[in-house]
């Protein structure tokens, strides 16, 4: 008989008090309840959070963002840059006992390139996959595909047992089996999430702990009051105001992620409204000051963004710099567009402090310049549902938080058949330029292409990028050895938690 939430909540407390939890217990705080636990249509951070601790990936990042082996022990690329050949471990199985092979790999790949799945275009260049043994996979491109390393490193590098999927099919998500290090145990929804470790996992002796207990905690001040009373071992997502107070208390340690990422306003273009104005997008963009959002939403601990990568990043297009607010010129803009003030504008909203805090000072900037800006504030899975069936009018602060590569942070949100373009922005001429730039094999190509996507966003304003974060997990300061991968996930391999 299934538990009901509130007596399975109960129980965990009970059992996993800061007096009762089990040295060999490791209990995270996360910010959100996981979506689907399943790669190929997982779209939440929190969500892959939770299946980096429990999955191996093909390829993992190192702290640098090399791409580094895991899952496939070397791979190369053919002269021609037409087939990419992995070749894999020989010694892994999933956590059901079925052994790892090449044809686990090429499945779980061609789930993904169905279109219409949220990683379409993270293998939309693939053309065929090969398994000449079982212990190698031979991936077909239809033109060189410079972006396919890095995403073999990302949620398509996953891969999941065949015998699961066969007897999960789609509903795999509620309870995954991949090989890593902690295998899935039990969820109670918007509580708790449970993993244990896997004693035949070929690298098992490099984790330290018995199991990992997931507490969703969407309260930034709660999260933080737990993690001070020692009821949580680890927390996501600290509020950069707290950073100081962490940084003053021996009991307590620190690590951000320097990972690319952004944050944005997204706009729903497909449905009927003031925003499909491009001159009423671009009102509502001077109407705000992002460095101020960033310097009393978050401390100052934040950059301000206006592309979907930070001023210095060698890809930023410096003819495009952020915008200075201008009240007059948004007022005039909507003028022109034909607008009488105020011009109605409704913000979907995830449930947290920090969202919330920035949307509300998107809420008072937007009305000094004639916006009569409405907040609709609801849990994040309810938005996650919300925009894929298309019933929002603008959605954020929102964006990818965690990318090994530009391409990441780039196709999926603005390209046509991007998997996460909720906003239904389509543009040829962007379109084109993004397929180049997975073709370009020259990195100056490469990155002079995305410096033109750069020009063509800036211009159609189909989003407004608001910041670049520098995310923060705080943590209790016996638990050593704790860092981040490359694309800025927790990596608990040799970390160790004192008694």
């Amino acid at each position: 008989m299934p538990l009901t939430k509130a007596v399975a909540a109960l129980l965990l407390s009970c059992c996993l008090s800061a007096g009762a939890a089990g040295a060999a217990d490791l209990r995270i705080a996360l910010a959100d309840d996981p979506d689907a636990l399943d790669p190929v249509s997982n779209s939440a951070q929190t969500g892959i959070t939770v299946l980096n601790t429990m999955c191996e990936r093909l390829m993992t990042t190192d702290p640098q963002l090399n791409v580094v082996p895991s899952l496939a022990e070397s791979w190369s690329w053919s002269e021609d840059g037409l087939a990419l050949t992995l070749n894999l471990v020989r010694d892994a199985s999933f956590q059901d006992g079925t052994p790892f092979d090449s044809a686990a790999v090429k499945r779980n790949i061609e789930r993904a390139m169905v279109p219409g799945t949220q990683r379409y275009s993270d293998v939309s260049s693939i053309s065929a996959i090969e398994t000449p043994d079982p212990h190698t996979v031979v991936i077909r491109v239809s033109e060189p595909a410079a972006q396919l390393v890095g995403k073999l490193a990302e949620r398509i590098g996953i891969i999941l047992s065949p015998a699961a999927l066969d007897r999960e099919g789609d509903n795999i998500g509620r309870a995954p089996v991949c090989i890593g290090p902690y295998k899935f145990v039990s969820r109670v929804a918007q509580d708790n999430l449970v993993l244990e470790k896997d004693p035949e996992y070929r690298l098992a002796d490099q984790f330290a702990f018995d199991r990992i207990i997931f507490r969703i905690i969407p309260d930034d001040s709660v999260r933080f009051a737990n993690l001070q009373s020692g009821d949580v071992d680890l927390a996501e997502k600290i509020d950069p105001a707290m950073y100081e107070t962490i940084e003053g208390d021996e009991g307590l340690d620190l690590i951000q992620s320097s990972a690319p990422n952004n944050q944005a306003l997204m706009f729903n273009l497909a449905n009927e409204g003031p925003l499909q104005d491009v001159r009423v997008r671009r009102a509502l963009e001077l109407s705000l000051d992002r460095q101020a959002i960033v310097d009393v939403a978050f401390a100052g601990r934040y950059l301000a963004a206006n592309q979907f990568v930070d001023p210095g990043s060698p890809f930023y297009n410096a003819d495009h710099p952020i915008p200075p607010r201008d009240v007059e010129a948004a007022k005039a803009l909507l003028a022109e567009a034909g607008h009488t003030a105020p011009v109605p504008l409704r913000i979907l909203v995830p449930n947290r402090t920090l969202p919330v805090r920035v949307a509300e000072m998107l809420q008072l900037m937007s009305s000094e310049a004639g916006f009569d800006t409405k907040l609709d504030v609801v849990d994040f899975a309810t938005t996650l549902q919300l925009t894929a069936d298309g019933d929002f009018e603008s959605w954020g602060p929102i964006g990818p938080q965690f990318a090994n590569d530009l391409d990441t942070l780039v196709q999926p949100v603005l390209h046509s058949t991007g998997g996460r373009n909720v906003g239904k922005y389509d543009n040829p001429d962007l379109d084109a330029v993004l397929d180049d730039t997975r073709s370009a094999t020259d990195p100056e190509a490469r990155k002079a292409l995305f410096q033109k996507a750069a020009a063509i966003v800036a211009a159609d304003v189909p989003l407004i990028y608001l910041y670049h974060q520098a995310p923060i997990f705080g943590f209790r300061s016996d638990l050593e050895g704790l860092h981040l991968t490359g694309d800025g996930f927790l990596e608990l391999k040799g970390v160790t938690l004192g008694s």
